[in-house]
Order: C-alpha cells, then sequence, then structure tokens
C-alpha cells in the first residue's frame, strides 16, 4: 500500500497488486502503456509483477517436500543397512550369503545416495561419505567374521 501512495504522488496508476513487491522490483516492472495512450504532460503506466510470489513459494514448497522424501529414504535404506550389520556382527558365525543380503541392501542404498546427488539434493561428498561409511561397515563385518580375502 505504501508503494500506491508514494507513486500517487506522481499521478502514475499503480494497482493494489503492486503492494509487497519491493521499490526496486515494482520500478523496474512498470511498463509504458502504448503511445496511444501516453500524453505529452504525463505517461501512464501499469503495474505488471514479474513474478507471481504465491506461485513461487507453492513451487519452492513442492520441492522442498521433494527433496525432503529422498533424504528420508537414504536415510531408512541406510538404517537397515546398519541394523543388518549390527545383527551379522552379533551372531557366531555369518556366512557368505547372509553378506550377500547386505551387499543387496547396500546397493540399493548406494542406487538411492547416487540419484539423489543426480538431483541435487546432495552435496557429492555427502552422498560419497555416506557410500563410504556403509562399506567402511560391510568390510569390518567381513574381517571380524575372518571372510575377508586379500
Amino acid at each position: 500500500m505504501a508503494l500506491v501512495n508514494a507513486f500517487s504522488s506522481l499521478s502514475i496508476a499503480a494497482p493494489a497488486k503492486a503492494a509487497g513487491l519491493g521499490f526496486k522490483k515494482a520500478v523496474a516492472a512498470f511498463v509504458p502503456a502504448p503511445a496511444a495512450r501516453v500524453s505529452a504532460s504525463r505517461a501512464v503506466f501499469t503495474v505488471e509483477a514479474k513474478q507471481n510470489k504465491k506461485a513461487r513459494t507453492i513451487q519452492s514448497r513442492n520441492e522442498r517436500l521433494y527433496n525432503k522424501m529422498r533424504k528420508s529414504e537414504i536415510t531408512t535404506r541406510m538404517k537397515k543397512v546398519f541394523l543388518k550389520a549390527t545383527a551379522l556382527g552379533a551372531q557366531e558365525a555369518c556366512s557368505e550369503e547372509e553378506i550377500g543380503d547386505l551387499e543387496k541392501l547396500i546397493s540399493e542404498a548406494t542406487k538411492a545416495v547416487d540419484k539423489a546427488i543426480a538431483k541435487g539434493v546432495l552435496h557429492k561428498n555427502t552422498g560419497a561419505r555416506r557410500k563410504s561409511r556403509m562399506s567402511k561397515y560391510k568390510q569390518d563385518l567381513r574381517r571380524s567374521k575372518g571372510l575377508l580375502t586379500a
């Protein structure tokens, strides 16, 4: 509303839609009317907001939820890997078959991490750190069970 009051002294018509845009953006959004409507004494301007703030907030909200969904999926898959590795570590002995199941979980989690990196949800170093952490659990398990072949 303050923007409308500021321009009223200049005898420029500004609709209420321009309120809240900020002075620089509102001034940049002014477009001169067609030549037929411009008189020598004053120019008639119309305000056209270049950005629809409401649409932008909906878009950012959707992107945030999408990113949150991806991160949650990664966290869940990593927890499954860690729980499986801990359970196998607590057993007296484990076979290559059981470690194969763990490798399958790691593969699924790695795929989710790589997708998140490709979409820009995670930074590549964060993704590498998470994948390394899962591999370390598997290597430590193999080492402790005597299944590591050099």
